[in-house]
């Protein structure tokens, strides 16, 4: 139900009030009189009238003056004038104090009424109007405070391609300001190999379907120290704009005048694309090195094989001992840098213990700096036992990588901080990396050397990538160091700033298992006469490896597959007492088959043999029992350490076990 209008009436001339209360009653207004300025006061103090019609000549004020008290108390009330003794300039007057209108006395009460409902009807659109303006202005600020918030840059421009309109993520991600781009033409923030693109898609005409949307462009970035950026010098975004149109009437069509674009910066989507890209290049690049170092190292296996029988034969004053010498160098430096394509392929990691890191730290310090005096080594090792379960060479050629390149970084000599601590790792840490969130042993080796810039960083770990000369380095040192840390469930990482030296990180996961001391064999050649089942696919490797063995005294059978390996342990049983195996055979590997001799043979000791494991394999196998591992190419004097090692350990847990039977019979 709709309220009654109220109306407030103020003369001094009683029976006017009178009367012309009555005649608005009867048009449902809701009326209040008063015969003075006073009156009148009292009760605008306690009722909101909609409108006030006033005398000019009051006795105690004029009516102007209680114009303004009213406005004062609500300025929607309408005010009405009317005077007998009236004259333009009083008219004028009482308009610009804000009364609607101005009534001179007499008058016809129609024109009196005409006037009031003139009156309302105008305030009733001006407080409609009100609060359309009041939500259009709610929806301005909310639409606007939406634009201005967005992470994406939101423009507008005319039909001449001029800017008209840019939200405020333009300075915080190209480092421009508003100001200095409105009236400016798009191409102002295009960079220059995209000019032609913008050009078909930036200034868009098209509408709705048929609008640009998904479209990848390059804007200029300025750079500033707002940034904190200086070597950036575009921002990739994808652009989506569409052309603005005034719409049809029945006498015009729609007309063009201008575009509405976003423009969202991708350059985190575009580093993940990269990363991911990169993960497979180098997966591929893994595959192909590793393959490569297999290949090559039986090779070297072959040819260091033939050198060492040849050094068993002869007197240490026969001449052709130090060409032998020379042969097993290069055969050494070739083994090194399979070492390095291994590591890089993520194919070396294959006898895993606990291992204390300070300690790996400290006697790979020791040794490195015997040979590099001009460098000052210090170490510091928040916790005197770091156990991290890893390959102690591998994590050896890591560390000596990352020593020799700080030593790269020095030619006239420094420092290098060698530091190690217990860290726990977060989501925030791990997650870009995809490792297990927990605790890793934190290994921070700096130089304070040359340093690099963000080019070089950004490749730092690409293999074949080398800033030093052809004949100083391979480029798959860090490479190396990458793939083997990966390997171990960890991450390398590294910061450095031109002429304020590099720091590598490493975070290898903590082990909670005891250190395992491994059983050493005394230096030389050791020989034997037990029987031994060589297995390998290669024949020139079971020719060489089956002359070393004989040399040594062993009895050998040789066979060169799984499934005969398996067939002479079945048929031979006991009278084999090791079992040297190659990991990598066709038709049956030596995963399968060493799970088929075991099943056979339970505590059959084999001895693991290969130039490169793939996806972990070897370490498989090492964890469900193998004996040991050796890796091609070996020496003669290494694979009778190895064998002997073996022996001598199955020697003295037979003996354990003897002497525990013996107390228990004696029990």
């Amino acid at each position: 139900m709709l309220r009654s209008l109220k109306i407030l009436v103020v003369d001094d001339e009683l029976r006017f009030c009178k009367s012309l209360a009555q005649l608005l009653r009867t048009r449902d207004y809701e009326v209040a009189t008063a015969s003075c300025g006073r009156e009148a006061l009292a009760l605008i103090g306690k009722t909101v009238f909609d409108l006030a019609i006033l005398d000019v000549h009051l006795p105690d004020m004029l009516g102007t003056e209680l114009m303004g008290e009213i406005k004062i108390r609500d300025a929607n009330t309408s005010v009405v004038i009317i005077s007998g003794e009236a004259n333009i300039d009083s008219a004028l007057a009482a308009l610009r104090h804000g009364a609607y209108d101005y009534i001179r006395k007499p008058f016809e009460f129609e024109e009196l009424l005409n006037t009031v409902e003139n009156s309302l009807k105008q305030k009733a659109l001006k407080q409609e109007k009100d609060k359309i303006n009041e939500k259009l202005q709610r929806s301005e600020e909310k639409y606007r405070y939406l634009v201005q918030n967005s992470p994406d840059i939101i423009y507008t421009l005319d039909e001449d391609g001029n800017f008209t309109f840019l939200s405020d993520a333009l300075e915080h991600l190209l480092g421009f300001t508003v100001p200095d781009l409105i009236g400016k033409h798009y191409s102002t923030i295009i960079w220059e190999e995209d000019q032609d693109k913008a050009r078909w898609f930036f200034h868009e005409r098209r509408s709705k379907n048929r609008s640009t949307s998904g479209i990848e462009l390059r804007l200029k970035a300025t750079g500033d120290e707002k940034q904190k950026d200086r070597d950036r010098q575009y921002l990739i975004v994808e652009l989506k704009s569409m052309g603005i149109y005034e719409q049809a009437t029945p006498i015009s069509s729609k007309r063009y005048i201008g575009t509405h674009g976003v423009l969202r910066d991708i350059s985190a989507r575009q580093r993940l694309q990269n990363q991911l890209q990169n993960a497979d290049r180098m997966e591929s690049l893994g595959t192909l090195a590793g393959g490569i170092a297999h290949d090559f190292n039986n090779l070297l296996m072959a040819i260091k094989g033939r050198s060492a029988l040849m050094s068993m034969d002869l007197d240490a004053s026969h001449p052709f001992v130090k060409h032998l010498c020379a042969i097993d160098e290069c055969i050494h430096s070739a083994t090194h840098l399979t070492k390095q394509l291994l590591g890089f392929a993520r194919g070396g990691k294959y006898e895993v213990k606990p291992t204390n890191i300070n300690e790996l730290i400290r006697n790979s310090a020791d040794m490195f700096g015997r040979t590099k005096k001009e460098i000052t080594i210090e170490t510091q090792f928040h916790s005197p036992n770091i156990v991290v379960e890893v390959d102690r060479r591998q994590i050896e050629q890591v560390l000596l990588n990352l020593y020799i390149n700080a030593w790269q970084a020095m030619p006239e000599g420094g420092t290098l901080r060698l530091k190690a601590k217990d860290v726990m790792l977060g989501e925030k840490e791990c997650s870009p990396y995809q490792i297990e969130l927990g605790r890793y042993a934190h290994v921070a080796i700096t130089d304070t050397g040359m340093g690099m810039d963000q080019r070089t960083l950004q490749r730092i770990f690409d293999p074949f990538f080398s800033t030093k000369e052809k004949t100083r380095g391979t480029g798959l040192g860090l490479a190396s160091a990458y793939g083997i840390v990966k390997n171990h469930g960890g991450i390398i990482n590294v910061t450095s700033k031109i002429d304020h030296g590099t720091t590598f990180n490493i975070y290898l996961p903590i082990s909670q298992k005891p250190i395992v001391e491994t059983l050493s064999s005394k230096q030389g050649i050791h020989q034997g006469t037990e029987t031994i089942l060589l297995v390998d696919d290669e024949e020139m490797i079971i020719a060489v490896g089956q002359a070393m063995l004989e040399q040594l005294g062993y009895h050998i059978i040789a066979v060169q597959s799984g499934r005969e390996a398996v067939e002479t342990v079945r048929r031979l049983g006991q009278e084999i007492d090791l079992v040297i195996l190659d990991m990598i055979m066709p038709h049956m590997d030596g995963g399968k088959t060493f799970d088929c001799i075991r099943e056979i043979y339970p505590e059959m000791p084999v001895l693991l043999s290969s130039g490169y494991a793939i996806n972990g394999k070897a370490e498989e196998i090492m964890q469900r029992g193998c004996n040991g591992f050796i890796q091609k190419p070996f020496s003669a004097a290494e694979l009778s350490q190895k064998v002997r090692q073996i022996f001598n350990t199955l020697n003295i847990t037979n003996i354990d076990v003897m002497t525990e039977t013996t107390v228990g019979g004696c029990c």
